[in-house]
């Protein structure tokens, strides 16, 4: 029984070992990413007029070999954009008033060779005849209203930004790959700026 439990730590210890090596690995290969892909939010505003806040953002959308290639091959991506109202807090940890996630996606049209960007927030979409105009486009939020939160919301508090690849949406098959494959991590940084009184 004792040869037992030491031959069961034993086997612990290597796939404890393996498991390590394997998050390792991991963390190499997205750290090797591809440097062109990347997903940079360059400016963001919300501006009270009216009794609604309007959202506007310029977010610069670079993606990899991989997401070009799926795109290519009638995959539709979506890409999220979430807004955070957040109250921070001197002794505890800061409070989420609100949290917004806003879809927004781009397919390709092989027959017609367009691409078409769509707000899912109020279904608008718009036709591109080239991929860098089309990821432009995806990246000029203007004036988009923000219904979640009113004027009565007005107290001390941050808004923070950040956009991101939602894995989520891909199609199942492509899902655990995606989520392993560096090519396929696109994220923002995170920004954060006061909430206009």
């Amino acid at each position: 029984m004792f040869k037992k439990s030491i031959k069961q730590i034993y086997v612990d210890r290597r796939m404890l070992h393996c498991l390590i090596g394997l998050v390792l690995l991991t963390a190499s290969f997205s750290s090797t990413a591809d440097e062109k892909s990347a997903i940079n939010i360059k400016a963001a505003s919300l501006s009270l007029q009216d009794q609604t806040y309007l959202l506007k953002a310029h977010i610069n959308y670079q993606l990899s070999e991989d997401a070009i290639k799926a795109l290519h091959n009638g995959i539709t991506l979506t890409f999220n954009v979430d807004l955070s109202i957040i109250e921070p807090r001197k002794w505890l940890w800061d409070k989420h008033r609100m949290s917004l996630t806003l879809p927004f996606q781009i397919k390709y049209h092989t027959l017609a060779e367009t691409y078409q960007v769509s707000n899912k927030t109020n279904n608008l979409e718009h036709n591109f005849s080239s991929l860098s105009t089309a990821l432009h486009s995806l990246g000029i939020l203007n004036d988009i209203p923000i219904h979640a939160l009113s004027d009565s919301n007005n107290m001390n508090a941050n808004v923070s930004l950040k956009a991101y690849l939602n894995i989520e949406a891909l199609p199942l098959p492509m899902r655990p790959l995606a989520y392993i494959t560096p090519g396929w991590y696109l994220r923002s940084n995170t920004l954060q700026w006061p909430l206009a009184q």
